[in-house]
């Protein structure tokens, strides 16, 4: 008896959608633009929290040393560094003669900069190169080294304006997409919840009759939550595929080789690329299944509300 009646509910919602096609299908092109467009801001975000994680464990901040630093000198202040909060362990050590060969590389041979110098005769100090586990706290750690004995300085304020601007580009960008999905699924669910009503509004008479010979309101409104699952499943798999396949063309066509140039720019390791859209997957296909499931049954909930108060 139980397998009946749950039959009927879930066939009479799939005939409600066959009955009822452009409105089924302007239901389903509403979710799957609401669903690309918050698909398109889950991606952003992932991709900027990525990088933005890849670049604090790679961003250097280089401290500069007295020339006369001794060997013991360095091995204390290198274990002073590596002890201070939000520095990765691994530091890099550069001695005066890399040091010269490395503005070599920067500036070139023949520049008045470099020109009467040598190996063994340059202003060029001994230096650490760090990494961060947080940039927002460069300024901090920053600071902290500066006061320690054997530093002449570090090339923070050359940096400054690169970690500000990154660490508020992962704010930012968080907030406007938070802000933005929010935005789509209430716009998603008014509307999902109008085109259901044009449904139940056609069979008024019939769920007045049903109403009268005793049917409850979950015996009602059974089919619709059935109609709103199927039509969100649906819009899922279209959202789901269309992304996919949007993602990996503007990722290997467009944006792949500006964001390495990008990053180069910023002295970050051309490492560095986007994600995989498998690396994503899981994570996108359960906010769909959400988003279109929860749309679908909120809004045939919500448009029912008048028609069964009989």
């Amino acid at each position: 008896m139980r397998y009946n009646i749950i039959s009927y509910l879930v066939g009479d919602g799939i005939k409600n959608i066959a009955k009822n096609k452009k409105s089924t299908v302007t239901a389903i092109t509403i979710m799957v633009v609401t669903m690309l467009t918050v698909g398109i801001c889950i991606v952003i975000g992932e991709n900027v929290n990525a990088i933005l994680g890849k670049m604090e464990e790679e961003y250097p901040l280089e401290i500069f040393l007295k020339d006369d630093i001794t060997v013991s000198e360095k091995e204390n202040l290198e274990n002073e560094i590596r002890n201070i909060e939000y520095v990765n362990p691994n530091i890099t050590y550069i001695t005066k003669e890399e040091a010269y060969h490395k503005a070599l590389e920067k500036v070139g041979k023949d520049t008045v900069m470099i020109a009467g110098y040598n190996e063994n005769n340059h202003p060029f100090p001994p230096s650490f190169i760090i990494t961060f586990t947080n940039l927002e706290k460069v300024d901090e750690v920053a600071t902290q080294i500066e006061a320690l004995d054997n530093v002449t300085g570090t090339t923070r304020e050359d940096q400054k304006d690169n970690t500000k601007s990154l660490t508020r580009l992962d704010r930012n960008v968080n907030i406007a997409l938070f802000a933005i999905g929010g935005l789509l699924v209430i716009f998603s669910i008014i509307i999902i919840g109008n085109t259901i009503k044009l449904t139940v509004h056609a069979r008024r008479k019939e769920i007045s009759i049903m109403k009268y010979v005793g049917a409850t309101n979950n015996f009602i409104r059974a089919p619709f939550v059935v109609e709103g699952i199927i039509i969100g499943l649906i819009s899922s798999l279209i959202s789901l595929l269309a992304l996919a396949g949007l993602y990996v063309w503007i990722k290997n066509n467009i944006i792949g080789n500006g964001l390495e140039n990008w990053l180069n720019g910023l002295g970050v390791s051309s490492g560095l690329k986007l994600l995989d859209f498998s690396q994503m997957f899981t994570q996108i296909t359960l906010i769909f299944l959400a988003m279109g499931i929860g749309i679908g049954v909120f809004g045939s909930i919500r448009s029912m509300r008048k028609y069964l108060k009989v």
